[in-house]
């Protein structure tokens, strides 16, 4: 990790003491990250991929962002359309009802023109 570190900052143009002013740590302990002497802190290592614009898998593992989408993305698991099935018996109790409010004005409309009293009154 302290190549990755010391390769940064140089790409940064800033010194070991500039870098250590702007994370709040001595020169001694960014020359000492960068001769993994030792390790930055969990802290320090979000701020110099913030300082350097990277992630922080950049310094700690070495890794490249991916600037393109993943190779194989699993596919989305839909959740099943339940209420549906509550939508159809409605819609078919709603045809069936004005079928039959239709067709029973259908036969009142005979029963009157047939002149049959009683039918449906």
């Amino acid at each position: 990790m302290g190549e990755r570190i010391l390769n940064y900052r140089k790409r940064a143009g800033l010194s070991q003491e500039r870098l250590a002013e702007l994370l709040g740590v001595s020169r001694q302990a960014v020359s000492k990250w960068e001769g993994d002497a030792a390790q930055p802190e969990l802290d320090k290592i979000v701020a110099l991929a913030r300082l350097f614009g990277i992630t922080t898998d950049q310094p700690l593992l070495g890794e490249r962002p991916n600037p393109g989408p993943p190779t194989e993305a699993a596919p989305e698991k839909r959740e099943p359309r339940w209420y549906l099935l509550g939508i159809l018996p409605l819609a078919v109790g709603a045809y069936l009802l004005i079928r039959g409010v239709l067709q029973l004005s259908a036969v009142s409309g005979l029963c009157e023109f047939m002149k049959l009293p009683g039918f449906l009154s």
